[in-house]
């Protein structure tokens, strides 16, 4: 037998020694545990750039580049809806499926971090955002090789979640702050992870089109090539069906 003094001695350290240890080992099978901000980098972007080299082009999983896309008459209007459906519905079926494996989604729903301000967030979402649409315009606008591409828009995602995460979880991408929204029902300033966003993907849209790579000199050739791309096109199939006998 032990005297009192040293058992309570041993009992003590052995609480310690259990406060001290990761949240990891005491958590049940299957659950996610909170991982550190360097891997949380790294598998957003080395999986946005896996998905790239995958499909071997570009590949629209972000609401915010669509939006940008069809802002800079990239992309049709319909067009672009169907594939925000197609990516709102991607966040809610991953959430889903990640809830079902795991039993947990809360460490990848994105919230503004306490002490850190609404405009303050909006604020680091635009940007984060920004630099991403900006990375991706431009690798569509210049001719590069078919691995450079991808892995250049990853590294844009891992340095939005190397700045924002700490902060917002940086969302960066309205469709995967949507899905653990949904699924957990938690949509608490979930705004802010589609003001900053869209702010991000309009600014980026006219920043690069009219200083960084000029495509109209003025407003009013957005304005023509924008009615162009709907009127003008629209036009010519009814013009077509007009001519046949």
């Amino acid at each position: 037998m032990l005297p009192e003094d040293k058992t309570a001695d041993l009992r003590s350290a052995d609480d310690l020694n259990n406060q001290s240890q990761p949240s990891a080992s005491r958590s049940g099978p299957g659950r996610l545990s909170p991982t550190c901000p360097m891997q949380v980098v790294l598998v957003f972007g080395l999986s946005v750039a896996m998905v790239g080299l995958c499909v071997g082009g570009a590949v629209h999983l972000n609401p915010a580049v669509s939006m940008a896309m069809v802002l800079s008459l990239r992309l049709r209007l319909w067009r672009a809806i169907l594939y925000v459906i197609g990516q709102l519905l991607g966040g809610v079926a991953s959430a889903a499926l990640l809830l079902g494996l795991t039993g947990d989604v809360t460490p990848v729903l994105n919230q503004v971090s306490s002490g850190i301000q609404l405009h303050q967030a909006v604020t680091m979402e635009t940007l984060v955002t920004l630099q991403l649409v900006l990375v991706v315009m431009a690798t569509s606008d210049v001719p590069l090789p078919a691995v450079v591409s991808p892995l250049l828009v990853g590294l844009a995602v891992s340095l939005g979640h190397l700045v924002a995460v700490g902060a917002t979880g940086c969302g960066m991408n309205p469709a995967r702050s949507f899905g653990p929204a949904v699924v957990t029902l938690t949509f608490n300033n979930h705004w802010v992870f589609w003001l900053g966003p869209g702010l991000g993907a309009c600014l980026a849209g006219f920043l690069n089109d009219l200083l960084l790579r000029p495509r109209w000199c003025c407003p009013g050739d957005w304005w023509a090539e924008l009615k162009e791309l709907y009127v003008l096109s629209e036009r010519q199939p009814q013009e077509a069906l007009s001519h046949l006998p």
